[in-house]
């Protein structure tokens, strides 16, 4: 029990506070647009909920959000509110850029008759970026028209669930493992004990990618490269901050590199 107890303890000052103490945060910076604020406001807001969906993160608070302005005398425009988000404890910056959000009514020629059709057009980017490394995780962009007496609300509701789906898959959070629990007679991980726990949402069941963080350098930049490395189950959550999860594959892979002290993570696997 003693060397459990001293082995954890010893994981909690290895590894970040961020994944043991607090919910890690995600800043959702101002929008770039020259669109009307109602629908800047409404995309923006998709944004945000997506955010709030996704467990073990916690989005900035209004009043820090107000702090990251893109640009501040950096050459790149997003490399300012990158700079501030990590100073603001931020694990993660979300950024948009609004290309088009019009909404027109014009006469159209219908068998009926000439009626005013309302046609709303929404053309947009949205991306993640890791504070941390500053390299964008992933972009992507999203496009509807719609038409109707509630066109806009209607574009929104076709593009909701793929804002969803982009923010959950893109925003990871990397959790560490502290210490084999358990391994069989060959050697091979079969229990591990992870930083991980109620305040970050999780559930049994609930299945990771343990992975393997190394660092290259090409073409004069620096990368960081993920090497999978087998996969994990939530069997208990313990408490707040630690989980006991079952090895389900590489087990022997993943007793290796803990004991070798690799720099060794688990990132959930989307639901």
């Amino acid at each position: 029990m003693t060397k459990r107890v001293l082995s954890v303890l010893c994981g909690i000052v290895a590894f970040s506070s961020a994944f043991a103490q607090t919910k890690n945060l995600v800043g959702v910076a101002s929008f770039k647009s020259s669109g009307r604020t109602e629908y800047v406001t409404a995309i923006q807001d998709a944004v945000y909920d997506a955010t709030l969906k996704v467990r073990g993160f916690s989005l900035m608070g209004k009043d820090k959000l107000e702090q990251i302005k893109t640009g501040v005398g950096q050459a790149d425009q997003d490399a300012g509110a990158i700079a501030q988000a990590k100073s603001l404890g931020a694990q993660y910056i979300v950024t948009g850029n609004i290309l088009k959000a019009n909404v027109e009514t014009k006469p159209s020629d219908l068998p009926l008759g000439i009626t005013n059709t309302t046609t709303a057009e929404l053309l947009f980017d949205v991306a993640v970026v890791d504070v941390n490394s500053g390299e964008e995780v992933a972009s992507t962009r999203f496009t509807s028209t719609t038409k109707g007496k509630h066109a806009f609300e209607d574009g929104m509701k076709e593009l909701t669930p793929g804002i969803d789906k982009f923010i959950r898959e893109n925003l990871k959070n990397a959790v560490s493992i502290a210490q084999i629990e358990e391994k069989n007679s060959v050697g091979e991980a079969i229990r591990v004990l992870i930083v991980a726990g109620s305040l970050a949402g999780l559930k049994e069941h609930d299945e990771f990618r343990v992975y393997e963080i190394t660092d290259l350098t090409v073409d004069g930049k620096k990368m960081h490269r993920k090497k999978t490395l087998g996969k994990i189950a939530v069997a208990k959550v313990e408490d707040e901050n630690f989980s006991v999860c079952l090895v389900k594959e590489g087990g022997a892979d993943i007793a290796k590199k803990v004991e070798a002290g690799a720099k060794i993570k688990c990132e959930i696997v989307n639901e």
